[in-house]
């Protein structure tokens, strides 16, 4: 007779992986934030040049985008907060998966004793069970990546509004990523006087997310 329990120790082993990938995901869209569009003063902005007028020479400035969002101090703040946060998750998440495998071994060692109709319901209780951790799992996911988003959103408007500070103040009308160039000259890449005012800034960010 085929054993009535065959397929409950895959869903438990893949719920595993589930939480491994999910918390995995939040964590690399730090790594996802969008290049800050450049800044002209807004002067420049409110009085378009006159038809036939001559454009003004480009004033360029360059800054490593990246390496704001990944070396600040606020960024440093919230990354060390989420991976906080994401080792508690993933403790009581395996706690819970502990759990539901002696749910399956007890339920194993209950097949020649209760009644098929018994060990239904029973079965029908374990997947259930499967599926409520199944659902943690992805919301503490859902809340994980969503509170830390929006904490690094925080850090980027920031980090634009200094580069729109200092872009003024050099007369740049033309802010580039640094990521898009092999060689640049120093005199032209602005990074380490943006982390440095953005770290005055916004010394620190919280990561907010909700309970669960």
């Amino acid at each position: 007779m085929q054993p009535i329990l065959s397929k409950a120790p895959f869903r438990v082993a893949v719920l595993s992986a589930v939480t491994a990938a999910g918390f995995l995901f939040a964590m690399t869209s730090v790594q996802a934030q969008t290049t800050p569009k450049a800044e002209a003063p807004k002067a420049d902005a409110a009085k378009p040049p006159a038809p036939g007028a001559e454009l003004k020479a480009p004033v360029i400035a360059v800054i490593d985008v990246q390496k704001i969002m990944q070396e600040s101090s606020a960024s440093k703040g919230i990354t060390k907060s989420f991976e906080t946060l994401r080792d508690s998750y993933q403790k009581e998440i395996s706690a819970l998966e502990d759990k539901l495998r002696k749910n399956e071994d007890e339920l194993r060692k209950q097949q020649t004793v209760l009644s098929p109709e018994a060990l239904a319901n029973k079965r029908r209780d374990f997947e259930k069970q499967v599926a409520e951790v199944q659902k943690t799992v992805q919301n503490r996911k859902r809340a994980l990546e969503t509170g830390l988003n929006e904490a690094m959103a925080v850090v980027h408007k920031t980090m634009v509004e200094v580069v729109a500070d200092i872009s003024r103040e050099r007369g740049a009308n033309l802010v580039l990523a640094r990521q898009q160039f092999v060689l640049v000259d120093t005199q032209l890449d602005v990074t380490d006087t943006v982390m440095e005012r953005v770290n005055k800034k916004l010394p620190q960010v919280a990561l907010n997310v909700p309970k669960q």
